[in-house]
């Protein structure tokens, strides 16, 4: 099969950059007779400014089964266009059999069938927290929604809202589940007590600076879902914990700014401290914001920590549940839309918004070896299941199975309201 993969996040930290370059290292696993037109950012900064950088990924694209089409971001273009005029001369030059776009939209008039990945219901299920984003995505969607041959969803949870919400019909619908593309070797680094005492960024800290601490990653969210990470509470949750000589570290997104500060701190928590050299922390030292960091260092910071905090209120998969279990951390996350379905009996679930119930959790992972222990091991036992294998398998299947000719669009696509 001939694929050619849209990934616009390839080459950046957080979760879209993790999931494109786990597909595409999943597909080379899966189809080995396959060959890939891979199309990213010439310069994934253009695109993404604020996002960290992932460069891990970059040996795939020198599998001479890849071919590797670098785009210039065109002006004023958004992802949640259509992406026929980004798009259509290199499909045109590479003929494939079948296309992946792995960002909420595809092109009107792609050249072969395509499947479209859905991360979320976010934009659909609070529009105005998305702006004009959501209105021009859900535009994109209506355009689009004959060509798509199949809506790949990362987990049941995302696909039944999804299906309810745009609507469309989950028949034609598949659910992959994200993989963790960090080799081994990655994760031991991170894991190497050696890494405690390492830079994180230049001039920056080190874990070991920090004691003992939590760890609260916010992943590559920007402004109009930051709000649903629900950071605030994990702050709250520590704060009613109470524990000397115990630090809450918390992973921003971009430059740490007042609008950033709003998004991750309560009020009177920002209003007791300050930014230094980069780094928000509060005038007791207790909870710090941190800057971008880039992959290595930011599996570094969540290794040596105690615990993984995710409160979040509201995702498609979680990528920071799985990165906890693989890399032997206690978890401690928010029991609400996909998370359950993630994390199984691997973690603490809570409810998002009971404080009390997050610093009685962090409290068991400080306190209870007995406990921490177990969910270490069941995580590492769980985290199995998200393999680059059984990514590859269930998306190659996907795109084996996907309907229509090349040259024509599908039929369908709609549920009826």
């Amino acid at each position: 099969m001939r694929i050619a993969l849209f990934l616009p996040h390839f080459g950046v930290t957080g979760g879209l950059g993790v999931h494109c370059r786990s597909l595409l290292a999943a597909l080379l696993r899966a189809g080995p007779q396959d060959t890939f037109t891979v199309l990213v950012p010439a310069d994934p900064t253009a695109w993404f400014p604020t996002a960290g950088r992932d460069e891990s990924g970059r040996p795939l694209l020198t599998d001479p089964r890849v071919t590797v089409v670098p785009l210039e971001k065109p002006v004023g273009f958004s992802l949640a266009e259509p992406l026929d005029r980004l798009l259509a001369g290199p499909l045109t030059s590479a003929r494939p059999d079948a296309l992946v776009c792995t960002y909420y939209t595809g092109p009107e008039c792609p050249p072969c069938p395509q499947a479209v990945v859905f991360h979320d219901a976010g934009f659909l299920e609070n529009p105005a927290g998305f702006g004009d984003v959501a209105r021009v995505r859900k535009r994109t969607i209506d355009l689009i929604r004959p060509a798509i041959g199949t809506l790949v969803c990362v987990s049941a949870d995302a696909r039944d809202r999804i299906c309810r919400l745009l609507p469309f019909d989950p028949a034609r619908t598949a659910v992959v589940w994200h993989a963790l593309a960090d080799s081994a070797d990655a994760i031991r680094k991170a894991t190497d007590p050696i890494t405690k005492n390492a830079l994180l960024w230049p001039d920056g800290d080190r874990p070991a600076d920090w004691g003992r601490y939590f760890f609260v990653p916010v992943g590559a969210a920007t402004g109009f879902n930051r709000p649903r990470k629900n950071v605030p509470a994990a702050v709250a949750g520590f704060r009613r914990l109470a524990r000397p000589r115990t630090r809450l570290v918390i992973a921003g997104t971009g430059a740490v700014t007042g609008d950033l500060l709003a998004d991750l701190l309560p009020a009177g928590e920002r209003a007791e401290g300050r930014i230094a050299d980069g780094v928000w922390r509060n005038h007791d030292g207790a909870v710090l914001v941190l800057p971008t960091l880039d992959r290595g260092p930011f599996l570094a910071a969540m290794a040596h920590a105690v615990g993984v905090v995710y409160p979040t209120r509201y995702e498609g998969f979680g990528l920071p549940a799985i990165e906890a279990m693989a890399l032997g951390v206690p978890l401690v996350a928010g029991n609400a839309t996909s998370l359950p379905e993630v994390v199984g009996d691997a973690g603490l679930l809570v409810a998002p918004d009971d404080h009390w119930a997050f610093a009685g959790a962090m409290g068991i992972a400080l306190d209870d070896a007995k406990v921490t222990a177990d969910l270490v091991r069941r995580g590492r036992d769980r985290v199995k299941l998200f393999s680059l294998d059984r990514m590859g398998e269930q998306m190659r299947a996907a795109l084996s199975e996907l309907p229509g000719k090349t040259g024509r669009r599908p039929s369908g696509g709609e549920a009826e309201p």
